[in-house]
């Protein structure tokens, strides 16, 4: 009841907020705008009543008393529009883009009838956009840089973009400083973040992508539980013709030991459901599938020293399936009176992977962990476009992710991991089989003792409308969210040995120092049938399902004159854990018992929490070229919701019966916040080329740490709001559009991070040694101070060549260079007297302060080649992509106890020397020794990719 009233009142003050502002609702990052001004072309007076329509739509606007017009509710993509007045000739003007969020400008001047220089019925005209936007901060990545440079995924994409970094495995992106998970990933206007751990794993195929704005700061109210950047990507959809892609993607025809077995096959087609020329725009859709597979998930530059079969690293295999559809129905095309639209949308992605141990590598490969993957969403938006200048939207979203990791052969069946039955060579029940005599390789048919699966999900609701008050854009947004977790870690091997000993030894085991299990929202179920335990989704009880409240509300402003755009914005966001917590966490056993933790100690309810961010942005001209813009703003980000719970039964047993554990759940964690500050400069010279230099500074706080209690009766460490940081930096960015074939694109940034963690989890190995936590800010593990990209894209149109038989060689023909560079990532110097291989090597003496030394730089060049052969009505586009052209050794992490990627160093230690003198004796020699350390020591997981080649063929029609 505390609970719903706490919400009630909150919403309330929201409401009334908004009410007295009159503001009203916006649909969030899925259009965008059109706007301009009719006018006579010989005097330039405006021309009162014209008719401004978006060709292909229902669309369109009247100008009014000064010639403007504006146009809201206008889907990602390009369009002709026509412009037409009684007593002139209509003008059309072609190739107008229109990005999510963004207000396109298109001007028309119109000649009287009979005055042209050519007489015709639509005089016609190219659109040009603005080589700059006064009211955009990031980069928006168009079609065209999608299919010309070959890159392939959503993040990989997005890392060209001024101020974002990537790691050389391609996985975690970094936006201006911020911690992995501070980006919110939006497709279609549904956020794909998984709110249980901030990943993502959503994938949208090339074929299908239209358009992504990579939105690195500063960016407006209606977005908002996100720390430092949006990636919002909007993909196809149908229209009244045909239209569709067909692809294949292969290295493998390349011999085997330069191969990595990869494969992609993709399908997309889209136009109307029913073909008549009445309806084909009443019902239109989009539907692409793509199947990856790939022998190596992420391949690695040390793969071919690791003494493996064809260069291949075993047993690290990826299988995908993705899918995305959308179906637009049109109800005005059908009455006029009706301008409604309805939207279904869907996006799927099932991915089957390896993960990759380097213990495993020689004699267990087979045993890496198998990892499966998936991830749906679904959307309904209803779309009432009520006037030119106002719409509003009802739009239901469901989200869904299931995870699961085990044995490639046992997964969930935990009482299998133990059975010498099951495990050949086990000799040991409910026990493992070991390392080799040296102490290095996991034996054959070792089993990793780990098993982890999750199931989240959520439902949620908007309603939306967006409203044009002269020069006004006024927004007003809010949504709410409900989830179902269920999660579940255990440690499976020793339950093989409760397996004929009854329910209550089998909970036990599983609850208790055998299983170590962590759970909510699944139960340990005994069945009488098989005489054993099983999971089953449980919803009742302190360990039932976890259902999370999450609510958002925003109001906002966009101020647009010729020569002037001001955004002013405020958002709340809301939190309810919705779940019991420990009472007081300083004093855990102080209520009942206070030898033991137990009921008294716990109240069933959280405490919800919420918080306010104000933005504010502005951009005016210094000249007509040049446009000044800055920005502030409050940004804050509700905590991922693993942070948030534990299992009850699992907390109590390591209370009462353990020594030091893990780190637990805080359900009364607040939001993380960032303060940021952007100021920057956008230049255009000429039509075609523009710079953005822009420099920020941003506060964090209250971000996510370990705080440890050392009490009785037994120490824990909790995540709590403790962490904070400063980032700062410079992004430069330099566009040049097509000129003389060749189109340009420069991203350069230049960044500071520092901070007293560099995620939730930093602390947990001081807490682990009993040492003092840091409380002064030291460089961050992705603090990397120089990152740059070079675009360069020359290509042949079809007539643009010579006369000769060069002409026929060269038409469409496409060269595309990339080329990146970073100055590598810091690191702590360790001693390398320890074994890093060892249980204690992570204890190793510190001989730098934290992050105090910094890898190698990297440099990588991409190259892609391609024509495209014009075969009746379709194109067939054949292309070869390369990888790391140069093969150059790309760095992704080094061993801090040498600084290298490939070696520890510990050998060169006189404790290493001794190690390998100790296995001078029969069947063991330390030449033997070295080699399998060596062996190991070439991480994977350290480098980039080795040069790859591949092969593609893209039919378009």
């Amino acid at each position: 009841m505390k609970t719903a009233t706490n919400f009630a009142l909150s919403l309330l003050v929201i409401l009334t907020l908004a009410a007295a502002n009159l503001f009203a609702f916006d649909k969030q990052g899925t259009t965008g705008k059109i706007t301009g001004r009719v006018v006579d072309a010989k005097d330039k007076a405006p021309l009162i009543g014209a008719t401004v329509k978006v060709d292909g739509t229902n669309l369109g606007a009247i100008s009014d008393d000064n010639g403007e017009y504006t146009i809201l509710n206008v889907d990602v993509g390009t369009y002709s529009m026509t412009a037409s007045y009684i007593g002139y000739d209509n003008q059309k003007v072609t190739d107008v883009k229109v990005s999510a969020d963004l207000t396109t400008r298109v001007d028309f001047e119109l000649k009287v009838t009979g005055q042209s220089e050519i007489t015709t019925e639509e005089i016609e005209i190219v659109g040009k956009r603005n080589a700059i936007q006064p009211d955009q901060s990031g980069k928006i990545i168009g079609q065209e840089f999608i299919d010309n440079s070959g890159i392939r995924g959503i993040e990989n994409i997005a890392s060209t973009t001024a101020g974002v970094i990537q790691d050389e495995r391609g996985n975690d992106i970094n936006i201006r400083g911020g911690r992995d998970g501070e980006t919110a990933i939006i497709i279609d206007g549904v956020l794909t973040t998984n709110p249980l751990d901030g990943t993502s794993t959503a994938f949208v195929s090339n074929s299908v992508l239209e358009e992504m704005s990579v939105l690195t700061g500063g960016f407006s109210a209606e977005y908002g539980n996100v720390l430092s950047g949006v990636i919002n990507v909007t993909t196809k959809g149908g229209t009244d013709k045909y239209s569709g892609t067909a692809e294949v993607l292969t290295d493998e025809l390349l011999s085997n030991d330069v191969s990595q077995g990869y494969n992609v096959y993709n399908l997309a087609f889209g136009g109307p459901l029913i073909p008549s020329k009445d309806l084909s725009r009443f019902l239109n859709f989009y539907v692409g599938a793509e199947r990856d597979f790939s022998l190596v998930y992420s391949p690695s530059w040390i793969s071919d020293q690791l003494q493996q079969p064809n260069n291949v690293i075993p047993n690290y295999d990826m299988k995908r399936w993705s899918g995305n559809a959308k179906l637009n129905v049109d109800f005005q095309e059908l009455n006029k009176d009706l301008p409604v639209q309805l939207k279904l949308g869907m996006s799927l992605a099932e991915t089957a992977r390896r993960g990759f141990l380097q213990s495993y590598l020689l004699f267990n490969s087979e045993r890496n962990p198998l990892i499966k993957e998936y991830t749906n969403q679904y959307y309904a938006k209803i779309n009432h476009q009520v006037k030119s200048d106002l719409f509003y939207e009802v739009q239901f979203n469901y989200f869904r992710t299931k995870y699961e990791e085990g044995d490639p052969q046992f997964l969930g069946d935990f009482f299998r991991y133990g059975d010498p039955n099951s495990v050949q060579g086990l000799t040991t029940p409910g026990g493992a089989i070991g390392l080799d005599e040296y102490g290095v390789f996991a034996l054959n048919n070792r089993v990793r003792n780990y098993y982890e699966t999750s199931n989240t999900s959520y439902w949620s609701t908007a309603f939306n409308l967006t409203t044009q008050a002269g020069k006004n854009e006024i927004k007003f947004g809010g949504e709410y969210k409900y989830h179902t977790i269920r999660y579940v870690d255990m440690r499976p091997t020793g339950m093989y040995n409760s397996i004929n000993s009854g329910a209550e030894a089998q909970l036990s085991a599983f609850n208790g120092g055998i299983g170590l299990a962590n759970y909510y929202g699944y139960a340990p179920v005994y069945n009488e049938a098989i005489g054993q335990i099983e999971l089953q989704d449980n919803d009742e009880g302190r360990d039932g399902a976890k259902h999370p409240i999450i609510a958002a509300l925003y109001v906002q402003d966009k101020v647009e004159f010729k020569d002037f755009t001001l955004n002013v914005g405020l958002r709340w966001d809301y939190l309810d854990a919705n779940s019991w917590r420990v009472r007081d966490l300083s004093a855990i056993t102080s209520f009942g018992n206070p030898n033991v933790l137990d009921d008294a100690d716990f109240t069933d309810e959280s405490e919800p929490t919420s918080a306010f961010s104000p933005r504010i942005g502005l951009s005016f001209p210094v000249t007509n070229n040049t446009v000044f813009h800055a920005q502030y703003g409050k940004f804050i980000q509700l905590p991922s919701l693993e942070y948030l719970y534990n299992g009850y039964e699992n907390l109590s047993y390591w209370v009462n019966s353990a020594g030091f554990s893990g780190s637990f759940g805080n359900p009364n964690l607040n939001p993380e916040k960032t303060t940021s500050y952007e100021i920057g400069v956008k230049q255009q010279v000429g039509t075609n080329f523009s710079l953005d230099l822009t420099a920020y500074y941003k506060e964090t706080e209250d971000l996510i740490g370990i705080k440890k209690y050392p009490q009785l009766p037994n120490q824990i460490q909790v995540y709590e709001n403790q962490d904070y940081g400063t980032l700062r930096g410079v992004d430069l960015s330099i566009d040049m559009r097509r000129t003389s074939r060749l189109a340009i694109n420069v991203a350069l940034g230049i960044a500071f991070a520092s901070g007293t963690g560099s995620d939730p989890n930093s602390a947990s190995t001081a807490a682990w040694l009993g040492e003092r936590q840091p409380k002064l800010t030291s460089p961050l593990d992705y603090d990397q101070r120089w990152t740059g990209v070079l675009n360069l894209d020359y290509r042949f149109g079809r007539t643009d060549v010579p006369k000769n038989w060069m002409g026929d060689v060269l038409s469409q023909f496409g060269v595309n260079l990339l080329y990146t560079f970073n100055s590598g990532r810091p690191y702590s110097i360790k001693s390398n007297s320890i074994d890093p291989f060892a249980a204690t090597g992570v204890g190793a003496p510190l001989l730098s302060p934290i992050n105090g030394a910094y890898g190698p730089w990297n440099n990588r060049v991409d190259l892609k080649l391609d024509k495209t052969f014009p075969i009746w009505k379709l194109d067939l586009n054949a292309y070869i992509y390369v990888i790391n052209l140069l093969n150059s050794e790309l760095v992704n992490d080094v061993w801090e106890s040498s600084g290298l990627p490939g070696t520890t160093g510990y050998l060169n230690s006189e404790a290493g020397k001794g190690t390998i003198e100790s296995f001078n004796r029969p069947g063991v020699t330390p030449e033997e020794y070295v080699r399998r350390y060596e062996l190991r020591s070439k991480a994977v997981i350290n480098y980039g990719p080795p040069r790859q080649i591949r092969f593609g063929l893209r039919l378009n029609f």
